[in-house]
């Protein structure tokens, strides 16, 4: 049992890792077309949910590895 919750743990990691990334990597283009008023807030305001999601995924990723402690 502990062996898939680390297992688990692990692919959320990665995942929360990976979409990490990706929001990352569109900052900059958000940041240029934000310069020229031409930002689509729809687009903005999804990458911002992802972005927590993402987060949120690390967080549990984290736990699951750990074993479920509660301090973190």
């Amino acid at each position: 049992m502990a062996s898939s919750n680390r297992n688990r743990g692990t692919l959320y990691l990665v995942a929360g890792l990976l979409l990490l990334a990706v929001q990352l990597y569109r900052m900059p283009g958000f940041y240029a077309d934000w310069q020229v008023k031409n930002l689509d807030t729809p687009r903005f305001f999804l990458s911002l949910v992802i972005l927590v999601g993402a987060l949120f995924m690390l967080r549990a990723g984290w736990r699951m590895w750990r074993g479920g402690h509660t301090i973190d």
